[in-house]
Protein backbone atom coordinates (compact mmCIF):
# COMPACT_ATOMS: atom_id res chain seq x y z
CA UNK A 1 0.00 0.00 0.00
CA UNK A 2 3.36 2.51 0.87
CA UNK A 3 4.53 2.05 -2.52
CA UNK A 4 1.49 2.64 -4.48
CA UNK A 5 1.08 5.93 -2.09
CA UNK A 6 4.12 6.99 -3.20
CA UNK A 7 3.73 6.12 -7.38
CA UNK A 8 0.45 7.99 -6.59
CA UNK A 9 2.49 10.68 -5.23
CA UNK A 10 4.88 11.00 -7.87
CA UNK A 11 2.02 10.90 -10.40
CA UNK A 12 0.36 13.59 -8.66
CA UNK A 13 3.13 15.70 -8.62
CA UNK A 14 3.85 15.42 -12.36
CA UNK A 15 0.25 16.08 -12.96
CA UNK A 16 0.24 18.65 -10.72
CA UNK A 17 3.10 20.38 -12.87
CA UNK A 18 1.66 19.57 -16.16
CA UNK A 19 -1.38 22.17 -14.86
CA UNK A 20 1.43 24.56 -13.65
CA UNK A 21 3.00 24.61 -17.27
CA UNK A 22 -0.08 24.40 -19.04
CA UNK A 23 -1.22 27.78 -16.83
CA UNK A 24 2.09 29.24 -17.63
CA UNK A 25 1.62 28.66 -21.50
CA UNK A 26 -2.37 29.93 -21.21
CA UNK A 27 -1.39 33.27 -19.73
CA UNK A 28 1.60 33.67 -22.33
CA UNK A 29 -0.64 32.88 -24.76
CA UNK A 30 -3.19 35.33 -23.88
CA UNK A 31 -0.12 38.16 -23.77
CA UNK A 32 -0.13 37.33 -27.30
CA UNK A 33 -3.33 38.18 -27.63
CA UNK A 34 -3.42 41.52 -25.65
CA UNK A 35 -0.27 42.79 -28.29
CA UNK A 36 -2.17 41.52 -31.43
CA UNK A 37 -4.82 43.41 -29.89
CA UNK A 38 -2.95 46.61 -28.88
CA UNK A 39 -0.77 46.49 -32.50
CA UNK A 40 -4.49 46.73 -34.11
CA UNK A 41 -5.16 49.66 -31.65
CA UNK A 42 -2.30 51.68 -32.97
CA UNK A 43 -2.45 50.62 -36.51
CA UNK A 44 -5.90 51.19 -36.66
CA UNK A 45 -5.38 54.79 -34.98
CA UNK A 46 -2.12 55.42 -36.69
CA UNK A 47 -4.31 54.95 -40.38
CA UNK A 48 -7.25 57.01 -39.14
CA UNK A 49 -5.03 59.64 -38.36
CA UNK A 50 -4.33 60.19 -42.01
CA UNK A 51 -8.06 61.24 -42.68
CA UNK A 52 -7.56 64.58 -40.87
CA UNK A 53 -4.47 65.40 -42.53
CA UNK A 54 -5.38 67.79 -45.50
CA UNK A 55 -3.15 66.82 -48.89
CA UNK A 56 -1.64 69.73 -50.65
CA UNK A 57 -0.73 68.25 -53.77
CA UNK A 58 -2.21 64.94 -55.70
CA UNK A 59 1.66 63.38 -54.92
CA UNK A 60 1.04 63.52 -51.63
CA UNK A 61 -2.78 61.97 -51.58
CA UNK A 62 -1.01 59.19 -53.96
CA UNK A 63 1.47 58.62 -50.67
CA UNK A 64 -1.00 58.52 -48.24
CA UNK A 65 -3.76 56.26 -50.37
CA UNK A 66 -0.61 54.00 -50.76
CA UNK A 67 0.55 54.35 -47.18
CA UNK A 68 -2.98 53.81 -45.18
CA UNK A 69 -3.29 50.77 -47.99
CA UNK A 70 -0.27 49.08 -46.87
CA UNK A 71 -0.98 49.88 -43.03
CA UNK A 72 -4.52 48.30 -43.91
CA UNK A 73 -3.16 45.04 -44.96
CA UNK A 74 -0.51 45.15 -41.88
CA UNK A 75 -4.17 45.33 -39.65
CA UNK A 76 -5.44 42.42 -41.69
CA UNK A 77 -2.11 40.58 -41.15
CA UNK A 78 -2.28 41.54 -37.18
CA UNK A 79 -6.28 40.79 -37.33
CA UNK A 80 -5.68 37.05 -38.90
CA UNK A 81 -2.57 36.48 -36.42
CA UNK A 82 -4.78 37.43 -33.60
CA UNK A 83 -7.59 34.78 -34.49
CA UNK A 84 -4.76 32.25 -34.75
CA UNK A 85 -3.92 33.28 -31.13
CA UNK A 86 -7.26 32.91 -29.81
CA UNK A 87 -7.45 29.37 -31.61
CA UNK A 88 -4.33 28.34 -29.93
CA UNK A 89 -5.47 30.34 -26.33
CA UNK A 90 -8.88 28.14 -26.60
CA UNK A 91 -6.67 24.61 -27.37
CA UNK A 92 -4.60 25.54 -24.24
CA UNK A 93 -7.53 26.13 -22.19
CA UNK A 94 -8.99 22.91 -23.14
CA UNK A 95 -5.82 21.31 -22.64
CA UNK A 96 -5.50 22.65 -19.16
CA UNK A 97 -9.33 21.83 -18.36
CA UNK A 98 -8.39 18.27 -19.23
CA UNK A 99 -5.14 17.92 -17.03
CA UNK A 100 -6.93 19.83 -14.24
CA UNK A 101 -9.41 16.76 -13.98
CA UNK A 102 -6.77 14.32 -14.53
CA UNK A 103 -4.97 15.95 -11.57
CA UNK A 104 -8.18 16.24 -9.59
CA UNK A 105 -9.29 12.74 -10.11
CA UNK A 106 -5.78 11.01 -9.19
CA UNK A 107 -5.68 13.72 -6.12
CA UNK A 108 -9.12 12.57 -5.28
CA UNK A 109 -7.49 8.37 -5.79
CA UNK A 110 -4.42 9.58 -3.89
CA UNK A 111 -6.60 10.60 -0.81
CA UNK A 112 -9.13 7.28 -0.82
CA UNK A 113 -5.81 5.56 -0.70
CA UNK A 114 -4.34 7.17 2.21
CA UNK A 115 -7.76 7.70 3.98
CA UNK A 116 -7.47 3.48 3.58
CA UNK A 117 -4.10 3.34 5.05
CA UNK A 118 -4.87 5.64 7.98
CA UNK A 119 -7.84 3.13 8.50
CA UNK A 120 -5.62 0.00 8.34
CA UNK A 121 -3.28 1.64 10.65
CA UNK A 122 -6.17 2.67 12.70
CA UNK A 123 -7.32 -0.86 13.08
CA UNK A 124 -3.81 -2.15 13.48
CA UNK A 125 -3.23 -0.12 16.71
CA UNK A 126 -6.44 -0.99 17.84
CA UNK A 127 -5.84 -4.79 17.39
CA UNK A 128 -2.23 -4.29 19.21
CA UNK A 129 -4.53 -2.47 22.42
CA UNK A 130 -6.97 -4.72 22.43
CA UNK A 131 -4.33 -7.54 22.66
CA UNK A 132 -2.28 -5.73 25.50
CA UNK A 133 -5.86 -5.26 26.71
CA UNK A 134 -6.67 -8.59 26.99
CA UNK A 135 -2.71 -9.77 28.30
CA UNK A 136 -3.25 -7.48 31.34
CA UNK A 137 -7.13 -8.90 32.03
CA UNK A 138 -5.89 -12.34 31.67
CA UNK A 139 -2.62 -11.50 33.98
CA UNK A 140 -5.25 -10.27 36.52
CA UNK A 141 -7.60 -13.09 36.72
CA UNK A 142 -4.19 -15.22 37.03
CA UNK A 143 -3.12 -12.97 39.86
CA UNK A 144 -6.80 -13.23 41.51
CA UNK A 145 -6.28 -17.25 40.87
CA UNK A 146 -3.49 -17.41 42.37
CA UNK A 147 -4.08 -15.08 45.60
CA UNK A 148 -7.04 -17.56 46.32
Amino acid sequence: MSKLISTLEQLHLLRHRAVDDLSLKLATQKQVCQRFEKNIDALTSLATGLVTQSANSAAMMINQSKYKHNIQRVIDWQKQEQALAHLEAQKIQGNLLAESRREKSLELVLEAKRSDRRMEMNRREQKMTDSISAQCWLRQQQAAARQR
